[in-house]
């Protein structure tokens, strides 16, 4: 029996995400810091983090990503989550499910405001993730 090795299913979220929102022509996905936190200077930002919880079964992992949406205008902060939403969970080529590594994404929870800092708006989701891991 040999172990396997799970990938930084974080950092594949933030850099996928990111490359996602540049190629989006809306107004409120411009200019977005996506990272795993919030910038002081950034006016609009996704903020990834790993929740607690999970599982693993044979060489596919369940994982659970928080997804904050913060901007400094609500509708731009629900515009702007649900795109995120629907590019998290989206499949196939040019999707975030891909198999590499994300076999699945679901929507687990929210999306709900949640308090901002002044002069900001939030809403929190969390996703669902299922993501391949590799045989040593």
């Amino acid at each position: 029996m040999y172990g396997v090795v799970y990938g930084d299913v974080l950092s594949h979220l933030i850099i996928r995400m990111d490359a996602l929102l540049r190629g989006r022509a809306e107004a409120y996905a411009r200019t977005v810091e996506v990272s795993n936190r919030k910038s002081s200077t950034s006016k609009r930002a996704v903020v990834f983090t790993m929740s607690p919880g999970g599982g693993v079964g044979d060489t596919v992992k369940t994982s659970y990503a928080t997804v904050d949406v913060i901007a400094n205008d609500e509708g731009d902060t629900a515009d702007l989550m649900n795109l995120v939403l629907a590019l998290a969970t989206s499949r196939g080529v040019g999707g975030m499910v891909d198999g590499q590594p994300l076999l699945s994404a679901t929507i687990n929870g929210g999306p709900n405001s949640d308090p901002a800092a002044d002069g900001f708006f939030k809403q929190t989701a969390e996703l669902e993730l299922q993501h391949r891991g590799v045989n040593l």
